[in-house]
């Protein structure tokens, strides 16, 4: 693999608070992760889970790939007003009694028709790598919803 840009994020376990706190640092992004309370954890207003630092990357991650086809493979950055994706995250036990997510991102691309709305989405899936790391990985549904078709 031909290296196109590198992060480097640290985390690290606060001491002392049960449930457990993390802080995780990078340039640019301070945040304090925290147990969603449907697993132990307790409502914090100032912190994130990893399933919204998740469903957060995986969503931005396609409107960039989607921005990319349109505007640069395909040639036709009006095609991107009123873009939107939203991706909902769960994590649940699998029947081996491991830790498993699933994401649905819904995509959102009203000034494209419905078939070419597909289209587009499908092959925006090559230029995004959250979506390429979680093939086969991670049950994932991805809806789309473009222009309605005029009677």
């Amino acid at each position: 693999m031909r290296i196109l840009h590198r992060e480097t994020v640290t985390a690290a376990l606060r001491e002392g608070p049960n449930p457990p706190e993390v802080d995780v640092a990078a340039e640019g992004l301070q945040a304090l992760l925290t147990l969603p309370v449907s697993l132990g954890g307790e409502p914090r207003l100032d912190s994130t889970n990893p399933e919204q630092l998740f469903g957060s990357a995986l969503s931005g991650c396609m409107v960039f790939a989607l921005e990319h086809t349109l505007r640069r493979v395909h040639r036709r950055p009006e095609d991107l007003q009123g873009l939107r994706v939203t991706a909902e995250v769960r994590i649940g036990r699998g029947p081996d009694r491991t830790n498993q997510l699933q994401a649905d991102l819904w995509i959102d691309l009203p000034a494209v028709g419905q078939d070419r709305a597909e289209a587009v989405c499908a092959e925006a899936t090559r230029y995004c790598p959250f979506h390429q790391a979680i093939k086969g990985n991670v049950e994932t549904t991805m809806t789309v919803t473009g222009q309605p078709p005029t009677a």
